[in-house]
């Protein structure tokens, strides 16, 4: 009770702490003058964009172009392409109705035709000079954009060159003592520049009441989280963890919260600075480095700690024991925190200037500390492994690779290409903790679609929901699920090759401009239009599929409707939806109604001569639908098969035999051929059942008991009465046939039976 008495307290401080910070944020904030920030929401013009080229053109070419100037060209090419295929898209609509109406007028008349009017020909003159000109600014603009892509491709190869030259740069070996002295001699001046950084903010930035409030906000925040940590993180292990399916979920909530928790509160606490103003250009610099180095050493501490759960083996996803996951979790945290370290060093020497032989040492300071905990992984693992006496699945691996890396790594220290060995080490970890989380996240896909299996009830009940076989969501499930993992895998392979100068924009620049589908007339299918289309479709025809399923079970049942035209009525539903849905994908996609009909025509030769029957078994379908002639729940005889109909579907019906048979049978035998209908206008039908009785009998006797029985029994209408009829004499007797009306058809077998 102590204890939790002491943790509510803190939380009750922390809250007060906050809303103290709050206050004090909002008198500072409404004692600021307000600032007026004009944004020019005009793009630039063709002109200006042609400007930044020929700059950009001019400084790719040039010899000391550094890779920062790079990531602004590239950024600036970024800009201007988006804005040359804005216009582009503005644009060619405009000049293409400029086109038609100028046609539509036609050509000037000859010197020897009768003269047309002044209106006719002042409006083709006018209309003539806005095509022109229209028509110059859409080549201008394709031009200029044609250009932009070519830059484009130049920067990012001069980028990957420049990297290059510094990967394989040659620096100082970290045994030549000079390269230690000098880096000793040029540290003090990196100190002296973070003091006066340090001293210009405190000094120019901020009163007392607004550093109060900054600080009231950051301790509130820090209390928050902590407090967070010891209520919501015990009750997490709390719960029982006997499935794999448990341990993956609370693997997955450890993994998001340790990832999350330190660098939201840091961005809290950096916003907070931000927004009181107490922020210097050179401090935000820093500040940013050291959030990004605080997600960093977050991650992989969210990764190791989901995955390996050194201190809950209860959770644990791997099948290790508590040394080896202890093991496995320690280096893989301390190698994400040398690389957080990294990272604010690096942000540092940029932001503050400093010597270059700095951030050499620096790099490989990080190289060194990197190797020594792969060595270090290597030896342990190999005690872990004498001290169990059995062979470790995972160190089998682990343990060449893990040498080789580390010797790579001392190597290039010690011949001098400190950048090299940093770029490894870095690929090391960002690779480890990528994989790490890509397993995790993997087993949490795969747990999450085995609970909609088949087999499963919550796949049953879905299935049952969504108006589908539990068959049919399961292999839904396999496909999504294929396509979150290679998304996910994707993703990991996106972080690995982060840093080697291959940006995201490049791949997804590439992927933008991979030609899918082909080309009709001036339609270009691209990329964001292909996705776009597929994404309307599967949410239109989603859409018509759950209006379909509240049709069926929640309107039309309320309706006095029959079944059968219920069913119809749902059935024609899902083929509009279909086809509309269909028909807005292909506008999605930049088809008109002209090019439509066309695709069309063409594909109608080939559905002339080899969908004919397909064709036709659909047309009939929809008759069926229509006209219903025969609908769900009659009796029908049809090509000498006779059955109740259970199903009309868009190319052939279902009839079930009074065997229990499926017959399946084509809608077109319905139209074309003979059918009976025992139940077409009502459920009556006659029964006609022939009696034999010996000579002796008196016929007027029994033509009175026939008719007796019948008007006995309830399933036998009274009007038309039976009749019962003497019709021949037998071989061995009198032949009688008695014939009634049944009130339903179907029990016309067990009517005869009574």
């Amino acid at each position: 009770m102590t204890i939790r008495r002491t943790w509510l307290a803190l939380g009750r401080h922390a809250v007060c702490l906050a809303i103290a910070g709050a206050f004090l944020v909002s008198a500072t904030v409404l004692d600021r003058p307000a600032q007026a920030q004009a944004q020019s929401s005009e793009p630039p013009s063709l002109e200006s964009i042609k400007s930044s080229l020929d700059e950009i053109e001019a400084g790719v070419d040039s010899e000391d172009v550094t890779p920062e100037t790079l990531a602004r060209f590239r950024q600036t090419l970024n800009t201007a392409t988006e804005t040359l295929r804005a216009q582009v898209d503005e644009l060619e609509p405009r000049v293409r109705e400029l086109e038609e109406r100028v046609k539509q007028l036609g050509p000037a008349p000859a010197k020897e035709a009768p003269p047309e009017s002044a209106d006719i020909a002042s409006q083709r003159e006018e209309l003539t000079k806005q095509f022109g000109e229209l028509d110059g600014e859409l080549k201008q603009a394709k031009v200029l954009s044609l250009r932009a892509d070519q830059l484009s491709e130049r920067v990012s190869q001069k980028r990957h060159s420049l990297y290059a030259r510094e990967l394989f740069a040659r620096t100082p070996s970290v045994l030549d003592p000079f390269f230690w002295m000098d880096t000793l001699r040029a540290f003090p001046i990196e100190l002296r520049a973070e003091r006066a950084v340090f001293n210009t903010w405190i000094g120019e930035r901020g009163d007392r009441l607004q550093w109060s409030a900054a600080v009231l906000i950051t301790l509130g925040i820090i209390a928050v989280a902590i407090a967070l940590s010891r209520w919501w993180f015990p009750r997490l292990l709390a719960h029982p963890m006997e499935t794999r399916s448990a341990k993956a979920w609370a693997a997955l909530w450890v993994f998001v919260w340790f990832t999350g928790r330190t660098p939201l509160a840091t961005a809290a606490a950096l916003l907070t600075f931000e927004a009181l103003g107490l922020l210097t250009a050179r401090v935000e610099q820093i500040a940013e480095g050291l959030l990004a180095g605080v997600a960093a050493a977050s991650f992989g501490y969210g990764v190791a700690r989901g995955l390996f759960a050194p201190w809950e083996p209860q959770r644990r996803l791997v099948q290790e024991d508590d040394a080896t996951a202890l093991c496995y979790h320690n280096h893989l945290v301390w190698s994400a925190r040398a690389l957080a370290v990294l990272i604010v060093s690096q942000v540092a020497h940029k932001t503050l200037f400093a010597p270059l032989i700095v951030t050499v040492a620096t790099n490989a300071l990080f190289a060194a500390v990197t190797a020594a905990f792969l060595a270090h992984l290597v030896v342990r693992l190999r005690q872990i492994r004498t001290q169990r006496g059995d062979a470790l699945v995972v160190a089998a691996w682990v343990h060449p690779l893990g040498l080789l890396l580390a010797v790579l790594i001392a190597l290039a220290l010690v011949v001098g290409y400190a950048g090299l060995a940093a770029f490894v080490a870095l690929r090391v970890i960002v690779a480890a903790a990528a994989f790490g989380a890509l397993y995790l996240l993997l087993v949490i896909t795969h747990t999450l679609f085995s609970t909609i299996s088949e087999q499963s009830p919550k796949g049953q009940t879905l299935a049952a929901s969504l108006g589908i076989s539990a068959g049919t969501l399961a292999f839904g499930g396999a496909l999504l699920s294929a396509g979150i993992r290679v998304m996910l895998i994707l993703a990991a392979f996106l972080l690995i090759i982060g840093p080697w100068e291959v940006s995201t924009a490049d791949l997804f620049d590439t992927v933008r401009n991979i030609p899918f589908g082909f080309k009709i007339g001036e339609l270009h299918l691209s990329f964001e239009t292909v996705v776009t289309a597929a994404f309307l479709l599967l949410l239109l025809l989603v859409v018509t599929r759950i209006v379909q399923r509240w049709l069926e079970t929640e309107l039309l049942p309320r309706t006095r409707l029959e079944p059968s035209l219920q069913l119809s009525i749902v059935t024609i539903f899902g083929y509009i939806g279909a086809i509309t849905a269909i028909g807005i994908a292909l506008t999605g996609l930049g088809f008109d109604l002209q090019k439509i009909a066309l695709i069309a025509g063409a594909l109608s030769v080939g559905i002339g001569f080899g969908l004919q029957s397909v064709v036709s078994n659909f047309v009939s379908g929809l008759i069926l639908l229509t006209e219903r002639p025969i609908r769900v729940g009659d009796t029908i005889v049809v090509k000498g098969e006779e059955g109740w109909v259970r199903r009309v579907r868009v190319r052939a019906t279902e009839i079930e035999t009074f065997d229990r048979a499926s017959v399946i049978i084509p809608n077109s035998e319905f139209i074309t051929g003979v059918v009976k209908n025992w139940t077409r206008t009502n459920t009556l039908g006659r029964i006609v059942i022939k009696i034999g009785v010996a000579y002796d009998s008196d016929p007027v006797q029994v033509r009175a008991i026939l008719l007796e029985i019948a008007g006995a029994h309830p399933q036998v209408v009274q009007s038309p009465p039976a009749g019962a009829f003497l019709l021949g004499f037998g071989n061995i007797g009198l032949e009688f046939e008695l014939r009634c009306v049944v009130a339903d058809v179907e029990k016309g077998l067990a009517v005869r039976s009574d």
